[in-house]
């Protein structure tokens, strides 16, 4: 047997039978969007909506195989090319047979989904154009493939050095900030007046339709060169206006191919990945007296320094506190400065996003907890004190500092909104980590930010819905009696929200961790969340 082959078996073994429950996630999540997509062209098809929308479709598809990465950089249960440096054989010639098993994933299966919209669309303009579309999906595939493996060796290059480390954080950041605060500019066209009470729409030139100048951009890219062929093939357009984007992403997919192999190689030339530590040891330290606070400020004092210490807690770190400042900067320019304070709920559902997997991060070295009589309940208020001040406390600060900038008409509600939103990050965090651990490399072999973990996308989304749910309680519960309520009431029920969500989550993360503790480890030592689930069951 070929080496390629070999590395195709093994990847195909690590898929079978690995951990199931993050790439389980990954194919429901994306299959439904993926289905999303062909729905889109059939409904283009039928004339129920423009067909441009399609395009841009397409094109946000393409986009996440390039941003994928840079959000979760070391995230993928791949074959590490660090395991196979010291067999006999050139790096090169390595790299070139792992390449093979590359195509093996949830998201080449996820892509042909959304790609077979190509076919959707050829299916009603005879078999000539549906062999269009048939070799537009393979091609398009094969791009966007190699599109993201070199994405993801160029981040994991760059989170080498601490420069590189700030430049992919500054770009993730840059994207979360799109995320969570993009549509607040095109809202504020259309709505300009909201903040004064008015309702008065201002619609598009063009309804129902992308302007087509940007569908022709959209299409002369190469994420749109796949759709560009096919509908080309549908209009009887040219033989050159077939071929030229379908010869377009087999060149594009072959360079981006011998890009991963060159930078594949270069890996596998290296040591083992290693950031290099900022901490240094004395010859002897000071000797200090008993700290007060016991337990508690014990754990708080490590975990404030495990933020700074852990690369990805590290990563994390940048992303929560950079992120809010982006918003600013998308929101405070359109009519919309107004919404300025509600970042402030943002900023905590992103501070409890970045601490959803801690316990996960930290690994084995749970056992510490689990031996010590009385450590359990000093572990969570420990990390919840921490957490305050690494977010909550900045986030209330950033809340209060908008709301007197911005003059905002909803200030109060605003502030009340992120009081309560802080205690649900605070709470939900440690309990999330706890039921719903991503589990990856331990914390003695994560050397790195390139070091492989677990993906926790559906703790984040989870704690996302939790920390927006709980935010819109108290301008809820105020509303009920219709009168104008005084700001100190928002304010003074949003904390007290927030205090008891934290107290009251607490309870059941101590429990869990109790109960289930011996198992959470179990699963660590061996990398396989499933014997946590077993655990459950058992319960």
């Amino acid at each position: 047997m070929s080496m390629s082959a070999t590395f195709a078996s093994m990847r195909w073994r690590i898929l079978r039978h690995g951990p199931h429950d993050e790439r389980g996630f990954g194919l429901v999540v994306g299959s439904i969007v993926a289905s999303g997509i062909v729905v889109l062209a059939a409904l283009g098809t039928s004339g129920t909506v423009d067909p441009s929308w399609l395009t841009v479709g397409i094109f946000a598809f393409g986009v996440f195989w390039a941003i994928g990465p840079i959000l979760l950089p070391g995230s993928s249960a791949t074959l590490d090319p660090q395991w196979f440096r010291t067999l006999p054989a050139r790096p090169t010639r390595i790299a070139r047979d792992l390449a093979a098993s590359e195509v093996m994933s949830i998201g080449t299966v996820v892509t042909a989904i959304a790609l077979s919209s190509f076919v959707v669309v050829a299916a009603a303009h005879g078999p000539g154009a549906v062999i269009v579309a048939a070799l537009a999906l393979s091609a398009q595939l094969m791009f966007l493939l190699w599109l993201g493996r070199c994405v993801a060796a160029v981040v994991a290059r760059l989170l080498r050095s601490t420069a590189g480390t700030w430049v992919a954080a500054v770009q993730t950041s840059m994207l979360l900030a799109v995320s969570f605060a993009g549509w607040v500019p095109v809202a504020a066209a259309v709505l300009p007046n909201l903040g004064d009470g008015g309702t008065e729409l201002v619609t598009p030139s063009v309804v129902g339709a992308v302007p087509a100048a940007i569908e022709n951009l959209l299409l002369a890219l190469p994420t749109g060169w796949g759709l560009a062929a096919v509908l080309a093939a549908t209009t009887s357009a040219s033989l050159v206006s077939v071929a030229l984007p379908l010869l377009g992403l087999v060149a594009g997919a072959i360079s981006l191919r011998g890009v991963w192999i060159v930078l594949t190689a270069s890996e596998l030339r290296r040591p083992p990945a290693r950031t290099p530590s900022r901490i240094t040891a004395r010859r002897s330290a000071p000797t200090r007296g008993r700290r007060p606070g016991g337990p508690t400020r014990a754990v708080f004092d490590r975990e404030i320094k495990t933020w700074f210490r852990d690369p990805h807690r590290r990563l994390g770190t940048i992303h929560a506190w950079i992120t809010p400042l982006l918003m600013i900067a998308l929101v405070a320019p359109t009519s919309w400065s107004w919404a300025l304070p509600f970042i402030g709920v943002m900023a905590a559902a992103l501070g409890a996003m970045v601490a959803v997997n801690t316990y996960a991060l930290d690994g084995t070295a749970l056992w510490q907890i689990l031996t010590t009589p009385g450590a359990i309940r000093a572990d969570v208020w420990g990390r919840q004190l921490a957490w305050l001040l690494m977010f909550g406390i900045p986030t209330s600060a950033l809340t209060l500092a908008l709301c007197l900038v911005s003059e905002s008409p909803l200030a109060a509600v605003a502030c009340g909104m992120t009081l309560a939103a802080t205690g649900a990050a605070c709470g939900s965090a440690l309990w999330l980590g706890v039921i719903m651990p991503a589990i990856g490399a331990d914390a003695r072999d994560r050397v790195a930010a390139t070091s492989r973990t677990g993906n926790p996308a559906g703790a984040q989304y989870t704690i996302f819905t939790v920390v927006v749910g709980v935010a819109v309680l108290p301008p809820l519960l105020l509303n009920l009696g219709g009168a104008h309520v005084p700001w100190p009431v928002h304010a003074v029920l949003g904390a007290v929200i927030g205090v008891g969500v934290v107290v009251g989550l607490s309870i059941p993360t101590r429990s869990r961790l109790r109960r289930s503790g011996a198992a959470l480890l179990a699963a660590m030592e061996s990398g396989d969340s499933s014997r946590l689930a077993g655990a459950r069951i058992d319960e």
